[in-house]
């Protein structure tokens, strides 16, 4: 489920940014990226205001913003309870009809392995505290609980 949810979110944050070539060609975060791409484009993918928002608020590529959001929600996937899953993939409108590759970004499994992700795509680590306020305030205004909020800026910002 999680894993699924990785997938789905990542690929709603953009559909032709996902070609991440700035990653490096023997990137495993690059060739994921590109299988899920050919194997499970979306129609719901084509276009994201989460990407939007961050590529038009931070100096900011749209790939860059596809990679950093992504990493993010991988690693919120990956240490969020079931509940707070749950909800982030209610609130993600044609989640359930996506697929991709299940082990897609699975390996975020820490800050530091964030921070990796935002290094490949050129983006400075210190970067995730201004990811992070715009992402939660993007699923807020979607109507995400303060109880996954919380958890989410736990999970990403837990020295503030």
């Amino acid at each position: 489920m999680k894993k699924t949810l990785i997938c789905s979110l990542i690929m709603l944050t953009s559909s032709s940014a996902l070609a991440f070539g700035d990653l490096g060609k023997d990137s495993q975060l690059t060739k994921g990226l590109t299988d899920m791409v050919s194997d499970s484009m979306s129609s719901t993918a084509s276009s994201s205001p989460l990407t939007a928002l961050l590529s038009d608020q931070l100096p900011i590529s749209g790939e860059q913003a596809t990679a950093g959001a992504g990493a993010l929600l991988s690693l919120a996937g990956n240490q969020l309870p079931t509940e707070y899953s749950n909800e982030l993939t209610s609130m993600i409108p044609g989640m359930s009809q996506l697929s991709g590759a299940q082990d897609l970004l699975g390996g975020i499994e820490n800050l530091d392995a964030v921070k990796s992700a935002f290094n490949q795509v050129g983006l400075d680590p210190s970067m995730i505290s201004q990811f992070a306020p715009l992402i939660l305030q993007y699923l807020g205004d979607g109507g995400a609980s303060e109880g996954l909020l919380s958890s989410l800026s736990n999970i990403w910002l837990p020295n503030s």
